[in-house]
């Protein structure tokens, strides 16, 4: 549970610039601190840095990046950090991608999207009330 203190942060990894500007707003007017980056490489320095600095609590990230971590195997690596990261894929074509690549409870949202929908996605990973059970049927 988040302490009342702070809000959830969110880091968010989306290739394209004007996506990412875009979803930061959003996120930021609806009340989540955000950190964008262009690089799955980027995102993974920033985790990795964790245990010193403040908590992750939702992962957004970009499937279709190729980096020498690739968008959709750093969900796993932020998992493996922090087990309680919120996991919100992005790609094209999210039907095809491998399921047994998600990592479970994770969500998934076609690009292009609207800044209301990564934003509900949050927030649905974010609810308190939310059993994990509901959020595994959501993501397929």
């Amino acid at each position: 549970m988040l302490a009342a203190s702070r809000q959830p942060l969110v880091i968010l990894l989306a290739g394209d610039e004007l996506t990412r500007s875009i979803t930061t707003s959003c996120l930021e007017m609806s009340g989540y601190d955000v950190i964008g980056a262009r690089t799955a490489g980027e995102v993974e320095s920033l985790l990795l840095a964790q245990p010193g600095a403040r908590r992750v609590d939702v992962l957004v990230t970009d499937a279709d990046v190729r980096d020498t971590v690739d968008g959709l195997s750093l969900a796993t690596v932020a998992r493996c950090l922090d087990a309680e990261v919120g996991v919100v894929y992005t790609a094209r074509s999210p039907r095809l991608l491998d399921p047994e690549a998600l990592v479970p409870g994770a969500l998934c949202l076609r690009t292009p999207y609207h800044g209301h929908q990564i934003v509900a996605l949050v927030g649905t990973l974010l609810a308190p009330s939310a059993p994990r059970s509901d959020l595994d049927r959501a993501a397929a």
